[in-house]
């Protein structure tokens, strides 16, 4: 006679609401949880899936490669607000060697032996960044749409974790966290702004996905719906066209990993097959 475990996040809402945590009273509100979910109410419990080792190890690498470019910005940020309060201007990527070598040659001294001190570590971050997405570029296999990197798409892949596990599109949606909020009641309906309830590295990933996807595929579907809106001047709704195609895109990538559709139905057209 065997037994099944399942992982589920804390959850403290009554306990915050009376003000009141123990043990006793954890164990009477999980027990309880687990009796409606076992009943049916599969909303009872939020159960957490566990990664393998090989997917929480194609996660890890994706998000050390994340870490780093933070890491990167952070030092430069601090090198470039330097130059900024000593009148010099705002300097892009001041830490490459074109760039510091100009500097050199108009800053004072003393600044110059400040920005020595970041720029080792960011030409070191740089060369490990590029081999970072070097490596993600190759853990991907297989075509894709044109506009969308393989390195793009191995973290995205990385943060799905398996794209069999979601049965509609509107699962896989929520995961991206873009889908709109909604505060409804009755015949009212109400929707505001994304939940971002999602994985903001997947956020990421698509947003700069669409760019290149309205440059490389503008015959794709969702980009001839909001044409007209990406070739206008409205800033607020270009950001809601982005969004919109994102989640587009998002569900279209699962349809394609799940062999629910083919390219040629989405006009897509796809490299690397």
């Amino acid at each position: 006679m065997g037994s099944d475990a399942m992982s589920v996040p804390p959850k403290s809402t009554r306990q915050r609401s009376k003000r009141r945590k123990n043990n006793q009273i954890d164990a009477r509100s999980l027990t309880a949880n687990l009796f409606n979910y076992l009943n049916g109410n599969e909303g009872a419990l939020q159960v957490v899936r566990v990664p393998t080792s090989a997917q929480e190890q194609a996660r890890a690498r994706s998000r050390q490669h994340d870490q780093l470019v933070q890491e990167r910005k952070r030092l430069g940020a601090q090198g470039n607000a330097l130059l900024l309060s000593q009148g010099y201007g705002s300097w892009e990527n001041w830490w490459r060697p074109k760039a510091f070598s100009q500097l050199s040659q108009l800053v004072s001294a003393w600044i110059l032996e400040l920005l020595k001190s970041w720029v080792d570590l960011l030409q070191a971050l740089d060369e490990k960044i590029q081999g970072a997405k070097v490596a993600l570029a190759q853990r991907y296999q297989g075509p894709r749409p044109k506009g969308v990197g393989a390195a793009s798409l191995a973290q995205l892949s990385a943060e799905v974790l398996d794209w069999q596990r979601y049965s509609t599109g509107r699962k896989i949606g929520c995961l991206a966290g873009m889908v709109p909020s909604e505060w409804s009641t009755g015949d009212n309906q109400r929707l505001g702004a994304i939940t971002k309830v999602g994985v903001p590295a997947i956020r990421r990933i698509l947003t700069e996905a669409v760019w290149r996807i309205i440059l490389f595929q503008p015959q794709y579907k969702p980009v001839q719906k909001w044409q007209e809106v990406l070739s206008g001047k409205n800033r607020a709704l270009k950001k809601k066209a982005i969004v919109a195609i994102g989640r587009q895109l998002m569900v279209d990538l699962w349809r394609l990993q799940t062999g629910r559709i083919t390219a040629q139905e989405l006009n897509l057209v796809m490299i690397g097959a």
